[in-house]
């Protein structure tokens, strides 16, 4: 219980140490998610979650800013009453501070709550020091980051579009105005599970690179990335080399090409490539829906290719259909995930979107089942 008041009271109290200074917005998000398993003579399930994200931002000093994000989850349905230890998939202990608790939990509902920032950012001249739980965002391609060894992600976690962050003191110069370095260290349990690493990124003939050299708990790393325009395209890639610090583990390389455009009419289009060389041919860990984020930069994919093709538009500024399909070429399986959205308003939008597996039991993307996701949120 002590845990619980001293993680509610923490935005409370900067909202009332300065309510003229204070930077208050969030969404509420009413989300239905439904289950087909396939074969689809299984029963159905379906399952509703109301979510509701709070963030404060309170700028203390000149120099001196505070920042604080809840992600607050009550879910009720079929998936928490027949699931076991369903909670467990919610409530992640696995950083260093533990800012994620339950608050609710019986035969049909959950409630959860996760601070996933809460930092305070000090600033003078050309050095940014930033200490707490933050996202420390080291990725350039929109689908895979193998730069991204801090708060790496799924590209199916498609309801969780502020991404995860983590503990650390992140120290940060700028050299220019498009070109900083950076020092990061995210403390774990033991100075071997911490996870440390620089980066320097810069602009040269208006390709914006970057180098960055790591250390992970199980791996040394180098690697860089580069955005750079061709023709009327957007080209990015990535790539990172793992150098294995026991015999326990194996080297590896991970790389990432892709090209995207943006269209007058408010399209946008986009291809991509990643290689893994972690990757084999038979699935290690099956595709989980309930909690779909990847530990590791090294688990982007099961496979050692995968491919991506994505497209939106708007539709007379209203309606936004979308489609984006991630493929293993050497199994043949895909995630198709089609979608439209409706503005109802400036701070009100309606979207359904679904998710098709087509491969068999043993491939990436195994069809144990479609999903399909209707939403509505509103912004304030």
């Amino acid at each position: 219980m002590k845990k619980i008041r001293i993680i509610l009271i923490l935005p409370v109290t900067f909202f009332v140490l300065n309510a003229n200074a204070q930077n208050f917005k969030g969404h509420l998000k009413l989300l239905n998610n439904l289950f087909i398993p396939h074969p689809d003579t299984l029963v159905w399930f379906n399952d509703q979650t109301i979510d509701n994200r709070l963030e404060f931002r309170w700028q203390a000093f000149d120099f001196l800013n505070f920042e604080a994000q809840a992600r607050n989850r009550f879910i009720y349905g079929d998936f928490v009453e027949f699931i076991p230890d369903y909670a467990s998939f919610l409530d992640d202990n696995s950083s260093y501070l533990d800012l994620s608790f339950i608050w609710a939990d019986e035969r049909s509902f959950v409630g959860h709550t996760e601070f996933d920032r809460l930092f305070a950012q000090f600033s003078y001249h050309d050095i940014e020091l930033t200490i707490g739980r933050q996202r420390v965002n080291w990725g350039i391609d929109l689908v895979w980051n193998p730069n991204d060894i801090f708060n790496t992600f799924s590209y199916l976690d498609i309801e969780y579009p502020e991404r995860r962050g983590t503990d650390a003191i992140t120290l940060k110069y700028y050299t220019g105005t498009l070109a900083f370095a950076e020092l990061v260290f995210s403390p774990g349990r033991s100075a071997d599970s911490s996870t440390y690493g620089v980066r320097y990124r810069t602009n040269i003939l208006s390709t914006d690179a970057q180098i960055i050299a790591a250390r992970m708990p199980t791996h040394y790393v180098i690697g860089g990335g580069f955005t750079s325009g061709l023709g009327q395209f957007a080209v990015r890639s990535e790539f990172s080399i793992f150098f294995k610090d026991n015999n326990n583990y194996s080297n590896g390389v991970l790389a990432t090409l892709s090209a995207d455009r943006s269209f007058g009419d408010g399209s946008f289009m986009q291809f991509g490539l990643l290689y893994n060389s972690f990757g084999s041919k038979n699935v290690r860990e099956p595709l989980s829906l309930l909690q779909p984020r990847v530990q590791s930069p090294m688990m982007l994919s099961q496979g050692k290719v995968n491919l991506f093709v994505g497209f939106n538009t708007t539709i007379r500024t209203l309606f936004t259909p979308s489609i984006s399909i991630l493929a293993n070429p050497s199994d043949g399986s895909a995630a198709i995930i089609p979608g439209i959205g409706y503005s109802a308003s400036d701070n009100l939008t309606l979207a359904l979107n679904g998710m098709l597996l087509t491969g068999n039991t043993n491939d990436e993307y195994p069809n144990f089942g479609q999903l399909a996701y209707f939403k509505v949120q509103w912004n304030f």
